[in-house]
This record gives structure tokens, C-alpha cells and sequence, in this order.
């Protein structure tokens, strides 16, 4: 294997290692998504032939008119129902959360790993034509001072 045929190599893979990374990222952000969704936007659960429930969302619910303690309803629960607190499971979301965050951190270090590949290779790049470009340069004639 040739010099630049290793070299385009180590440029795809750093690429590649990148471009993982940032699908990884969008797996992860799409999750995020889906959970802000589950959390604020109010919903509905078909009950039967008879109708739908209406269910607020998960993060603003009505827990009460009174700012008394003996009237708040505490849990989600108990504000809106057992339905409505099965249909939103904390427990579904939680485990959704749980798995996105591996696949964000191991997107996280390809992206990272694959752009300071790249950047270590170009600023290479640079400091070989700047070397060339000073070894090329004409003598300058001695007795002459060179510009401040």
C-alpha cells in the first residue's frame, strides 16, 4: 500500500467515524423528542364505542383548585386517572431515556474522534507545505538585511 493510498484510507475512516457519530446523535436526539412529546403534549385514550378520555400531560396537569394541603391530588394518578397514568407509563419513558444516553455518548466520541483525525491531518498537511514552501524559498543575498 502506497503512501497516499493510506493516507485516503485514514481520511475515509475518520470520515466514516464522524458520520456514525452524527447518526448516532440523531438516533439519540429523536428519542429526546419523542420523550418531550410524551411528557408535555396533552393526549387522548379511546375508551370504546361510547367515546375518548381526555388526558392532560404528564408534566402539566391540574393537581387541585385549592392551595390547601387536603385538597391537591399529589400523583398524576390521582389527578387525571389510572388510565391515563397507564397510557403515559414513567417507567416506558424512563427505560427509552436509559437507552438513548449510550448511544449518545458513544456518538458523542466517534464524532469527536473522527473531526480530530481530521483536523490533526490537515494541520499536518499545512505544516509540511509550509516546510516545503520555506526549504523552495530563493537565498536571500548576503550584506542585506531582511525587512523587520
Amino acid at each position: 500500500m502506497t503512501a497516499d493510498a493510506h493516507e485516503i484510507a485514514f481520511r475515509e475512516r475518520a470520515d466514516r467515524m464522524q458520520t456514525r457519530g452524527i447518526f448516532l446523535l440523531m438516533v439519540a436526539g429523536c428519542i429526546w423528542l419523542a420523550l418531550a412529546y410524551q411528557l408535555f403534549a396533552p393526549f387522548s385514550i379511546k375508551r370504546d364505542a361510547n367515546g375518548s378520555i381526555e388526558c392532560a400531560s404528564r408534566v402539566f396537569y391540574d393537581d387541585g383548585d385549592d392551595d390547601s394541603r387536603q385538597s391537591r391530588r399529589q400523583t398524576y394518578e390521582d389527578a387525571e386517572g389510572i388510565r391515563c397514568a397507564i397510557a403515559r407509563d414513567p417507567a416506558d419513558m424512563l427505560g427509552l431515556l436509559l437507552l438513548s444516553l449510550p448511544l449518545a455518548a458513544v456518538g458523542i466520541s466517534q464524532y469527536t474522534s473522527g473531526a480530530v483525525s481530521l483536523a490533526l491531518r490537515h494541520h499536518k498537511d499545512e505544516l509540511r507545505h509550509l516546510r516545503y514552501a520555506r526549504t523552495t524559498e530563493p537565498a536571500e543575498p548576503a550584506g542585506e538585511t531582511p525587512p523587520a
